[in-house]
């Protein structure tokens, strides 16, 4: 299944420079990622060393073993766009089975390890769309230096061809033509209210304290390590701005409260840590709908951004010739993690290391 989605990719390379087919280095890289490789390196260490399992099952009649050189100059020379059509192919393909209301998550992280203070090069930002639920990662969007995250989404939105579903978004993106395209492509939009946006953040104040919420949800308080956690949601319809032809898409206000009370481990005592936000949203949900959809946007940072850096070692990778490549290489070996109901990625990195044939027995590979 995989396989299918990699040869879509045109390789650019001359005839005679063709010995090591595209689809079969790049299969193998995720392969090798998800045996927990990080680098050039590694992958063609593990080509090497599981060259006669790979041969039974591909037929490859290989030469010789590529060099590591060789894995990086394949990789490196791999069409970006080519490689994210393929993705996204695969990633709609996995997302089949996600129920009807997608919520999406949209966030940037930096490629810390990308940048190259010689070639005065930056490090690279990239976007990605997270689905809620499965914890797939739909798309990304390279952030180019001199923009920003904002018409990145807006490109996202347009771009990925989906109906119905509901962007969750932070305060960066509470913007009218964020809101204006999410409609014009049939999506929603829930996205935080900017502290610096004074005038429509004392609106959702006044709306607050003036109006009788619609709906109230107290969510359960949970604990986690030495943190209590709760949030009250409300919800407010049809809310009046002062400036209503700003904002005429917007259909409804949320206030969280979230109430954190965190233990000191050295003074031995609990501290409150409470703050209130304000989002708006284009479409109506019940309040404990809005609570979990805010909540786990931030499922991209825990299941998407930590795990890359930790556990995948993108924070640490020094690549920085387009870097990109093995970034989205990295997305592939990660849904195909979560679409086999990996929790702890880490432990699955290993185990693969180990034993092949758990790699082998993945759904959505073959």
């Amino acid at each position: 299944m995989l396989k299918t989605f990699l040869c879509k990719i045109e390789d650019t390379r001359r005839k005679q420079g063709k010995r090591y087919e595209l689809e079969y280095i790049l299969l193998f890289s995720i392969l090798a990622i998800l045996s927990g490789a990080t680098s050039y390196r590694k992958i063609a260490k593990f080509i090497k060393v599981r060259y006669e399992i790979l041969n039974e099952i591909f037929k490859l009649n290989w030469k010789r073993r590529p060099a590591y050189t060789t894995v990086r100059d394949i990789i490196q020379n791999t069409s970006g766009a080519e490689l994210e059509k393929s993705f996204r192919e695969y990633s709609q393909e996995l997302a089949k089975s996600e129920r009807k209301k997608q919520v999406i998550s949209g966030d940037g992280k930096v490629l810390r390890g990308s940048f190259d203070h010689f070639k005065d090069q930056k490090a690279v930002q990239i976007l990605s769309a997270f689905l809620n639920d499965s914890h797939l990662i739909l798309a990304h969007e390279e952030i180019e230096a001199k923009t920003n995250e904002i018409p990145m989404i807006q490109k996202l939105m347009t771009e990925l061809g989906l109906s119905e579903a509901i962007f969750t978004l932070d305060a960066i993106h509470c913007q009218k033509k964020t809101l204006e395209i999410a409609k014009e492509t049939g999506n929603k939009v829930i996205v935080q209210v900017k502290g610096n946006q004074k005038t429509l953040r004392n609106d959702c104040q006044l709306i607050a304290q003036t109006t009788t919420p619609s709906e109230v949800y107290q969510e359960p308080m949970t604990k986690t390590r030495n943190r209590l956690e709760s949030r009250n949601v409300e919800v407010f319809i049809a809310p009046n701005f002062t400036d209503n032809e700003k904002w005429t898409l917007v259909k409804a206000v949320i206030k969280v409260d979230r109430y954190r009370r965190v233990f000191d481990t050295k003074t031995k005592s609990w501290k409150n840590s409470d703050e209130t936000s304000f989002y708006i949203s284009t479409i109506i949900l019940s309040a404990e709908e809005f609570c979990q959809a805010i909540r786990n946007h931030w499922g991209i940072e825990n299941r998407n951004h930590y795990v890359r850096d930790v556990t995948l070692g993108e924070d640490k990778s020094r690549i920085r010739i387009n870097p990109l490549i093995f970034a989205k290489l990295r997305s592939f070996a990660l849904n195909i993690l979560r679409f086999n109901n990996v929790l702890n990625v880490s432990l699955e990195l290993y185990n693969n290391a180990l034993d092949f044939n758990n790699i082998l027995n993945y759904k959505a590979i073959f």
